[in-house]
């Protein structure tokens, strides 16, 4: 009897299986890895809205008690009038709000990543591919693939 032969392209074909499962599989952890992401960052900005929203409620209901107090009592020194106090203390309290709130701004830009993570394993993917398939690729090893601009703190 004839041994049988093994189909013509057979080895291609058990590759191309094994390829479209890893493709898979790594598809499918890269989503993971972006939804992961997201989540953490959509904590990170309810957290903040939350720390501002408290912060401005009690600064609506605390301040303007304060602010009058502290006039009154400081009216007369110096000849000021309590009207003049009241300007200036409001005036200092609308440059620490706008202070806090720029600094809380910067804060969170500098803690948001922007799904950096699932950009680098996406390239790390592209690189295996083209190593894989032995195509030459754009993309070189010491690269790292494009992300948005820093800003200007």
């Amino acid at each position: 009897m004839a041994e049988k032969e093994p189909p013509l392209f057979g080895e291609i074909h058990d590759d191309l299986k094994s390829l479209a499962a890893e493709l898979g599989e790594m598809a499918a952890a890269r989503w993971e890895l972006a939804r992961l992401e997201l989540l953490s960052q959509r904590d990170q900005a309810s957290r903040l809205a939350v720390v501002c929203l408290l912060a401005a409620v009690m600064a609506l209901t605390a301040l303007p008690l304060l602010v009058w107090c502290l006039a009154d009592a400081l009216s007369g020194w110096h000849h000021i009038s309590r009207a003049a106090w009241l300007i200036g203390i409001s005036l200092g309290l609308l440059l620490l709000a706008a202070v806090s709130g720029f600094g809380a701004v910067r804060r969170f830009r500098r803690q948001a990543s922007g799904l950096q993570e699932t950009l680098e394993e996406l390239h790390e993917d592209v690189l295996w591919l083209c190593e894989w398939t032995g195509s030459p690729s754009r993309l070189r090893q010491s690269e790292t693939p494009s992300r948005p601009p820093e800003r200007a703190s």
